[in-house]
């Protein structure tokens, strides 16, 4: 984020706000805007559509907070979504069970595919004796 010194009314709206306050407290109000709004955000989705798709909320946060923070005068150059957990495992436990169902598949799959092996090998050695009689 950076305060827009080139736009006359986002430098007003700066000087407004933030007149004797230091850079810590600016970054602070900035943080606490930035994460009411992902609070607002996340509180219209479900846990998996944020853990599956963080670009969609990256993207969310980055649109409503930029227009709140461009009001008081401040530009948001990048928005980054670094990480998503929770304290109750919750979100790892998703990922438990999509490699499971992965793992079951697979072993699906080789089953299947060693059974028609099988059953061409018999085929074969069926027709080979019919055919040499």
């Amino acid at each position: 984020m950076k305060i827009q010194g080139q736009n006359k009314q986002m430098l007003a709206a700066a000087c407004q706000m933030f007149m004797g306050k230091s850079e810590p407290e600016i970054a602070h109000i900035a943080l606490e805007t930035l994460e009411g709004h992902q609070r607002a955000i996340i509180a219209h989705l479900t846990v998996e559509e944020i853990y599956k798709d963080r670009k969609k909320f990256s993207e969310q946060v980055f649109k409503v907070a930029s227009s709140d923070l461009v009001n008081m005068g401040i530009s948001v150059v990048s928005y980054t979504l670094k990480d998503v957990h929770d304290d109750q495992d919750y979100l790892h436990s998703l990922g438990k069970g999509r490699t499971a169902q992965v793992q079951k598949d697979a072993r699906i799959g080789e089953a299947q595919n060693k059974r028609d092996a099988v059953i061409r090998v018999r085929l074969f050695f069926i027709f080979f004796s019919v055919s040499s009689s």
